[in-house]
């Protein structure tokens, strides 16, 4: 019972932090926004009229640090979480040559999934324009790649997924996970980010660490901004030639290591901590009632 008391405490209050997120964020945006239109009549972020592309980019690293920080700091003044629990520490061993190929098969896996999804709905995917070289696109290379790497691992998998472990490993990866996606307020997208939160949940609770994550976020978001890349400035045969590629080698070659490492006794649930069953964390009402805003929010007010 104490657990059962536990598990919709902690995923109520990742559910409402969740909110504090996407709430700082939207102000920070409009403050932004407010900024650039008195320094530049008419300017915002969606119409950056008088300011570059680093400025841009670094409004946007801004505007991303800002909403994580900020929650971070919500969370660790208001409930038991303490830095610790975040596990910016060492991992123990651990195998990159298992987990990458795993994980980018996965990854590209669950956008074949969303390609199909859109194709159904009739979805546009929109993609955000990239300079063509210089600083610009290594400002835009921080912002995309790698904030997002270290800063949302270190929210999901650090403290959401720290405040949620004294529930067992299922519901510690499972309830960040599906936040993490949701919160993306696309349905494609929110599926990929779902599946890769979590593998990167799995391997924050073997490894002990978000380190690992980390990089492999980083690594999957350096190829998503390549394949962006790619299709502005390379030739189309060359664009559909690395995009084919990594939607086909990777699921294959992370099936074959799958099987391969079963076949040697691998288990993925082996060294996780037992609990609730992942599904409890739907009793926290606070939780499924953010759950069921964000999925209306995405379906009726962003599409």
């Amino acid at each position: 019972m104490a657990k059962s008391r536990g598990v919709r405490g902690a995923a109520g209050f990742c559910a409402v932090a969740s909110l504090v997120y996407l709430l700082v964020r939207s102000l920070l945006y409009a403050l932004v926004s407010t900024l650039m239109g008195l320094a530049h009549p008419g300017a915002s972020m969606a119409k950056p009229l008088g300011f570059s592309e680093v400025s841009l980019a670094l409004f946007q690293l801004i505007i991303g640090l800002g909403a994580i920080g900020l929650t971070l700091v919500f969370m660790m003044k208001l409930t038991r979480l303490r830095s610790d629990d975040l596990r910016l520490t060492l991992p123990a061993p651990w195998s990159p040559g298992f987990c990458l190929p795993v994980f980018l098969g996965v990854a590209n896996l669950a956008n074949l999934a969303g390609a199909l999804i859109n194709h159904i709905t009739g979805s546009e995917t929109t993609a955000q324009m990239l300079p063509s070289g210089g600083p610009e696109l290594f400002m835009y290379y921080l912002a995309l790649c790698v904030m997002p790497a270290v800063a949302e691992e270190l929210l999901f998998r650090g403290a959401f997924q720290g405040l949620m472990r004294p529930s067992g490993s299922a519901a510690a990866i499972f309830a960040p996970a599906l936040l993490f996606g949701l919160l993306h307020l696309d349905l494609a997208q929110g599926l990929t980010a779902f599946v890769c939160g979590v593998f990167l949940g799995w391997l924050a609770e073997r490894s002990g660490s978000i380190l690992p994550g980390m990089l492999l976020h980083l690594v999957n978001n350096t190829l998503a901004f390549l394949t962006m890349y790619l299709r502005y400035y390379a030739p189309t045969e060359a664009s559909f030639g690395v995009e084919l590629f990594l939607l086909l080698f990777f699921p294959l070659f992370g099936l074959w290591m799958i099987w391969h490492a079963r076949g040697q006794g691998f288990r993925f649930s082996a060294g996780l901590r037992p609990g609730v069953d992942v599904l409890a964390v739907f009793t926290s009402p606070a939780y499924s009632a953010v759950v069921v805003f964000l999925v209306v929010y995405a379906v009726i007010f962003v599409h």
